[in-house]
């Protein structure tokens, strides 16, 4: 990773601009939907934004296969970008198919109405449109117009879902500018990143370096929400409802780091990548350190402007930091399985599999009777999966300097 800090930094401030922009934008259509919906139709609509970031984690998997073959690509730079559009549109397809014929079966088991989860999973075909051409511009270093076509995703898709959450206040409203802003979204970047980007065919090999990613990342994004889901299962219909306002906060824990795997990424492709994954890793910890530690001081007021005063009278204030700490550790987890795909590494995946039915297992059997249960348990596994998985990247990488705190890294 040879490129000076300056270039790095802006990078890093460009996209996290735009992450926390996009992501923001995210998380205030959750927030008004908290206030807008009861505490029984806010646990529908928050096993619906479930389902469907554990669905999208294909159109998060395209990206990252996306920029690391752009990245590694050279003269074929141009033809590896029109492979990943056509592959997107053969997966918006399949999505859209297959959502059809999964969204009632879903609908019934999470309570969730038809059309919502419908119209929910349609909108993801076109977050993976949009998504390829985040992975081009991602795989080429511009951060500029990554940071662009992320925004125009992110907050195209919020925006309208929230106007529709505003007039006609259902779930169903808002699945509909859910589907009418990922479009929006998808056109833009497009044409912001990549116009014109197409291929008459897909190389060899694609579907199998596809799955393998699709694979790894699905089953943490499964992982990272199945909580939710079980929340939705065993607990009230309001407890549900109080539960997906927590996760609310792990997901911001989670997601609020994404800059930097975002940009740092392309260099773990390298044949050295170790100061990519400890810089990832530093940053990564500590910003997990200040989210947790601030929700353990000032609880109340987290869930207050996440949910609404009707939550600190449940008592979730004092169950916030448990929520940060999940979110926290998980996004750790992550940087560790990136440096591990990056590393084309296939067996990474099997230490997410072992978590996802040790939660699955755990929480189904014993540890369902409350919210503080459940968040508990997620909270042990989470933990205990980083440190295996940060003891297990020790053991892989190539040898080398051990790891040093951050500044010296930089």
């Amino acid at each position: 990773m040879t490129e000076p800090r300056s270039t790095l930094a802006k990078g890093l401030i460009f996209v996290g601009v735009a992450t926390l922009v996009g992501n923001g934008a995210a998380y205030l259509l959750s927030m008004i939907a908290a206030r807008v919906l009861d505490p029984a139709q806010f646990g529908a609509f928050g096993a619906l934004m479930g389902v469907l970031i554990i669905v999208s984690t294909l159109s998060i998997s395209l990206q990252t296969m996306t920029a690391r073959r752009v990245a590694v690509a050279g003269a074929g730079r141009s033809q590896a970008e029109g492979q990943a559009v056509r592959l997107a549109t053969v997966l918006a397809a399949a999505i859209a198919v297959i959502g059809i014929g999964a969204a009632w079966p879903l609908g019934q088991l999470l309570s969730i109405p038809y059309a919502a989860m419908l119209l929910g999973l349609v909108s993801l075909s076109f977050v993976v449109l949009g998504t390829a051409s985040l992975g081009i511009a991602q795989g080429r270093d511009e951060h500029a117009r990554f940071s662009a076509g992320f925004l125009a995703n992110g907050v195209g898709r919020a925006i309208v879902g929230i106007g529709f959450l505003l007039v006609f206040q259902t779930i169903e409203a808002a699945a509909v500018g859910l589907v009418i802003g990922c479009a929006l979204g998808a056109l833009v970047s497009y044409r912001i990143i990549c116009p014109g980007a197409w291929s008459s065919s897909i190389a060899a090999g694609t579907y199998p370096e596809f799955g393998h990613v699709a694979h790894a990342l699905v089953v943490l994004f499964t992982l990272t929400n199945i909580d939710v889901l079980l929340a939705r299962v065993f607990l009230t219909e309001s407890e549900s409802g109080e539960y997906s306002v927590g996760v609310l906060l792990a997901k911001i824990a989670f997601f609020l780091p994404n800059a930097i795997i975002i940009v740092l990424f392309p260099k773990m492709t390298s044949g050295d990548n170790r100061r990519a994954v400890v810089i990832a890793t530093g940053l990564t910890a500590l910003m997990g350190l200040v989210i947790t530690l601030f929700s353990l001081v000032f609880g109340d007021f987290v869930i207050r402007v996440l949910g609404g005063a009707q939550y600190i009278d449940l008592g979730l204030g004092e169950s916030a930091w448990r929520f940060a700490l999940e979110g926290s550790a998980f996004a750790l987890l992550q940087v560790l399985l990136y440096a591990r795909l990056a590393a084309q590494d296939r067996r990474a995946v099997v230490l997410v599999w072992a978590g996802l039915v040790a939660l699955v297992v755990s929480v189904s059997l014993w540890f369902h009777d409350s919210v503080e249960q459940i968040v508990t348990t997620v909270v042990v596994i989470s933990l205990a999966l980083t440190l295996i998985g940060f003891l297990l990247y020790r053991r892989s990488s190539p040898s080398g300097p051990a790891l040093v705190p951050i500044e010296a890294a930089e």
